[in-house]
């Protein structure tokens, strides 16, 4: 399939109905996740991805762009772009043992406490992600001995089916 011309660049063309159903969102999440401010993909299903989108919203908040370039009746294709000058943030969180978290202040400690929490960095969150859904994707994580430093894609990876997101090795 031919890849669409954006700003003068050829980008990738993501077409989903080659792809078994099962295996489709978990690609187009680390698509999304890959993406470098001013990059883009299209994607092309043969249905309407509008569910998809509502998805990526709740992950990625802000952080990309949307825009129907056709819209059926048998081919929808959605150009899913991050925009210039989006650049990912970091989050620090308390995690206590039982594993409820909390935001940390931005200048606490890394590392264990007296009370036997922990003080960790989420590393590369989206722009535009909310603390809130940082603190979801965190519940019942409980890092390993040491591990300061979470990226926000193995918290995604975690919720998409890796029991902890490749922390554990």
């Amino acid at each position: 399939m031919p890849t669409t011309t954006h700003a003068m660049q050829a980008e990738p063309v993501l077409d989903l109905r080659a792809i078994p159903p099962y295996q489709r969102h978990q690609l187009i999440f680390q698509s999304v996740q890959d993406l470098t401010p001013g990059d883009g993909f299209s994607l092309v299903n043969d249905h309407d991805p509008r569910p998809l989108h509502h998805q990526l919203l709740s992950l990625f908040g802000a952080s990309f762009s949307w825009e129907y370039l056709q819209q059926g009746p048998e081919v929808w294709q959605v150009r899913i772009a991050r925009p210039e000058g989006a650049a990912a943030t970091s989050l620090r969180v308390r995690i206590d043992r039982n594993g409820d978290v909390a935001v940390a202040a931005d200048d606490a400690r890394l590392g264990p406490d007296a009370s036997g929490a922990s003080v960790c960095e989420v590393t590369d969150c989206p722009p535009g992600t909310l603390a809130a859904d940082v603190l979801s994707l965190l519940q019942g994580v409980i890092p390993p001995a040491g591990v300061v430093s979470i990226a926000y894609e193995r918290l995604l990876a975690r919720r998409n089916g890796s029991c902890c997101g490749g922390m554990c090795g």
